[in-house]
């Protein structure tokens, strides 16, 4: 799930620690790849300091609703689905269907919990900027990295830039999948491949309105039981 669909999970607490640990892994994903760290596994180091705890707790159910969403039915039948409107767009390049649908499956959940009023970019972004940068540049160096004020650069960029909110725009939706998918084949989509994204994009948006919101109840139930 993205940034929007995690926050969904966290947004009644309004706890600006919580909600960054529930978007860290993917932050700091975005701003390096490669990196990789795993607090969860030691999670009694974080235990000592309440701020730090609670973006482990955080952390934790990130993955936990990540987990249970990739393995989940719905994912599964909604990429399928999604494979048929977009394998004419990915012809000629060497993107993979498969990556595609998966980021646009997520990408588009945002979108609708935008455009349906579930949430507002601007409260995630809020609790973002109310965050202790002491607590999470601690949080980082006990997790293993060596340079958090790299990342503290990033994510001060991240809450300025505030393009969440551009998700209301399903060009926009377009322009960020052909951003990601940069990362990994640098060729990219040409104007008209992203004409053409936008609209296979529109056409499934339809099917998926309809049933969208019981992922997000299965995992809300999932989460308060094994996770609250």
């Amino acid at each position: 799930m993205n940034f929007l669909s995690h926050f969904y999970f966290e947004r009644k607490l309004n706890d600006p620690h919580r909600t960054l640990g529930a978007v860290l892994p993917d932050l700091l994903r975005n701003m390096d790849r490669d990196l990789r760290i795993f607090p969860e596994k030691e999670a009694e180091r974080y235990m000592q300091d309440e701020k730090m705890a609670k973006i482990l707790k955080g952390w934790t159910r990130h993955i936990a609703t990540d987990n249970f969403f990739h393995n989940n039915v719905f994912f599964l039948d909604k990429t399928r689905q999604l494979k048929a409107h977009l394998t004419p767009v990915v012809i000629g390049t060497p993107i993979r269907t498969s990556f595609l649908s998966h980021i646009a499956l997520e990408l588009l959940l945002d979108r609708l919990l935008l455009n349906d009023s579930w949430l507002h970019e601007n409260d995630f972004y809020q609790q973002l900027q109310d965050v202790d940068k002491q607590s999470l540049i601690n949080f980082l160096k006990l997790s293993g990295i060596k340079e958090p004020d790299l990342f503290i650069t990033y994510f001060n960029s991240f809450i300025a830039d505030r393009y969440l909110g551009s998700y209301r725009n399903m060009a926009k939706i377009a322009y960020a999948l052909d951003q990601i998918c940069k990362r990994f084949w640098p060729q990219g989509l040409n104007d008209e491949k992203k004409l053409q994204l936008t609209a296979a994009l529109n056409n499934y948006e339809g099917d998926l309105a309809h049933n969208y919101k019981s992922i997000f109840n299965e995992i809300a139930d999932y989460l308060n039981k094994e996770y609250h």
